[in-house]
C-alpha cells in the first residue's frame, strides 16, 4: 500500500470523525448544563441608555428587559471591590488618578453627562435623577445586595490577587455562584480565577478564544476539553464598522480575516451543543442583532441598548432560549 493511499485514508477517517463529533459532542464529552443563559445582556448596564456601570443604569436596564448585567471590577486603595471599567477616573469623572490609588470614600461621582465609550459623538445623561447615590461608583457588594437574583457577568480588569479573592468571597457570601460568570481578557488572570474558585463559571480569555477558533479550523475542536464555560468574544465585523474608516489597509485585511474565521455558525453551534453559551459584543442596532441571532446563531448579545434589543427579541419571538 502506497504512502499516498495511507495518508489519504487517515485524512479521510480524521475528517469524518471530526465532523461526526462536531455534530455529536455528547458522544465523547460530558455536556454542561448552564444554570442560566441570557439573550439580552446589558453592556455596563446599558451604557447607551444611562450612565455606564452605575446603579442608575442597572435599574433602568432591568426595567427595560435586560436579562444579565455585564460590569467591570477594580480594587481601591483601601481594598474595596468597585464597579468601573477604566483603570483611571479621567473619562468618567473628570478627576485625574488611578482607582487603585484612591480610597473608596474619596472617589468622585460619575459625571451626569458622559460620552458613549464606543461612539464619542453620543452623550448620555443621567435622566434628571436627583439621587446622587445612583451616580456613585458602586461597590460590588452593593450591586449584589440590590440585585440578588439577577445574573451578572463580571470582567476582572486587573491582575490583583486581593481583588480576585474579594470578588470570589463576595460571590460566595451572597450565594451567587450559580448566577454569576467571571473572567478576563487576560489568560493569566483567568488561570488565577479558576484556581481561586472553580465553582464560578468563567468566560474565555483572548488566548482561549483564539485557541478555540484555531482548533475549529484544524478539525481539532471536537476532541479538545474546554476549561472555560462561556465563549465571549467581540464580533470583528462590528468592530470594523465602528473604527474601520480610520484603519490602514493592513488592519482592514486583519479584520476581514478575523471575521471570516470567528463568525462561524457551525463552530458556535458545536459550543452550544456542549453546553457552552456564546455571547458576542458590542451590538447596538437591529441589523447587528439580526446578524448575530439568525446568521451566526449566538446565544446572547451584549448591547449598550437593552431596550432596542428587547424590542427586537419580542418582535422575532426570541425571548426564550430554544434547544
Amino acid at each position: 500500500m502506497s504512502i499516498f493511499v495511507v495518508c489519504t485514508t487517515l485524512a479521510t477517517v480524521y475528517a469524518v470523525t471530526s465532523y461526526v463529533f462536531l455534530r455529536k459532542p455528547q458522544w465523547i464529552h460530558r455536556i454542561r448544563r448552564p444554570a442560566f443563559i441570557a439573550r439580552n445582556i446589558g453592556h455596563r448596564g446599558g451604557a447607551g441608555e444611562s450612565i455606564e456601570n452605575s446603579l442608575l443604569a442597572f435599574d433602568k436596564g432591568l426595567e427595560n428587559g435586560l436579562e444579565m448585567l455585564e460590569l467591570d471590577c477594580h480594587l481601591t486603595k483601601d481594598s474595596q471591590a468597585v464597579v468601573h471599567h477604566d483603570f483611571t477616573l479621567n473619562r468618567t469623572t473628570g478627576q485625574f488618578g488611578f482607582i487603585r490609588d484612591i480610597e473608596y470614600d474619596k472617589l468622585p461621582s460619575i459625571n451626569s453627562n458622559l460620552q458613549l465609550y464606543y461612539d464619542s459623538s453620543i452623550i448620555i445623561s443621567n435622566d434628571n435623577s436627583n439621587d446622587t447615590d445612583l451616580l456613585r461608583i458602586p461597590l460590588l457588594k452593593d450591586v449584589f445586595e440590590r440585585y440578588p437574583t439577577t445574573p451578572i457577568n463580571i470582567d476582572i480588569k486587573e491582575n490583583n490577587d486581593e481583588l480576585i479573592k474579594q470578588v470570589s468571597d463576595l460571590i460566595k457570601k451572597y450565594q451567587r455562584e450559580h448566577i454569576t460568570y467571571w473572567g478576563s481578557f487576560s489568560h493569566k488572570i483567568c488561570r488565577k480565577l479558576t484556581a481561586q474558585n472553580s465553582c464560578i463559571v468563567r468566560f474565555c480569555s483572548f488566548q482561549e478564544a483564539a485557541g478555540i477558533v484555531l482548533a475549529y479550523w484544524l478539525g481539532l475542536l471536537p476532541f479538545i476539553r474546554l476549561t472555560a464555560g462561556v465563549f465571549e468574544v467581540p464580533l470583528p465585523g462590528v468592530v470594523f464598522r465602528k473604527s474601520g474608516e480610520n484603519l490602514g489597509w493592513k488592519f482592514k485585511i486583519i479584520f476581514y480575516l478575523a471575521k471570516r474565521a470567528l463568525n462561524n455558525k457551525s463552530m458556535f453551534a458545536h459550543l452550544q451543543r456542549r453546553g457552552i453559551p456564546v455571547y458576542v459584543w458590542i451590538l447596538n442596532n437591529e441589523e447587528e442583532f439580526e446578524y448575530a441571532f439568525k446568521k451566526i446563531g449566538v446565544t446572547g448579545v451584549m448591547t449598550d441598548y437593552p431596550t432596542q434589543l428587547q424590542k427586537y427579541l419580542k418582535s422575532n419571538k426570541l425571548e426564550f432560549i430554544l434547544e
